[in-house]
């Protein structure tokens, strides 16, 4: 297995972290690999958490528990089964790279957590899609 290139921060005297799942993708074009990690942050006083995505070639994404919930519930009355939050790179047609991160909903209720990366081969069509879905933090 390889090394990850990004680690889950240590605990410190402010917050508390759980890794929650990693992924990492090549992008052929570029020669460079993406990785992107989605942890739980707590807030050791309050209690407070969130989920965080850190990623190595991309702006990442700050999930706060209460807005995700809001959404959640908002998404789940229009009948849609997921949102996107955060940083997205949308396909064109001079460049396949796909990358979303979703928050799937049931019942209202978030319950999962996607980070949906297509990077590119080395003739610029699209490469194979890679998911990483993990449970939505209780």
């Amino acid at each position: 297995m390889e090394t990850p290139l990004l680690e889950t921060p240590p605990d410190n005297a402010v917050h508390s972290f759980v890794p929650l799942g990693y992924i990492a993708a090549y992008d052929a074009p570029l020669n460079c690999d993406f990785a992107f990690l989605a942890y739980k942050e707590t807030d050791k006083d309050s209690g407070n958490w969130r989920v965080r995505i850190r990623s190595t070639q991309t702006v990442g994404a700050v999930f706060e528990a209460p807005m995700i919930a809001s959404k959640a519930r908002e998404t789940g009355a229009q009948g849609k089964p997921f949102f996107l939050w955060g940083y997205k790179l949308e396909p064109s047609a001079a460049d396949q790279r796909h990358i979303e991160f979703r928050v799937y909903q049931e019942g209202g209720t978030p319950k999962e957590l996607e980070i949906f990366v297509r990077l590119r081969q080395f003739d610029q069509s699209a490469d194979t899609p890679q998911s990483l879905r993990v449970p939505w933090p209780a």
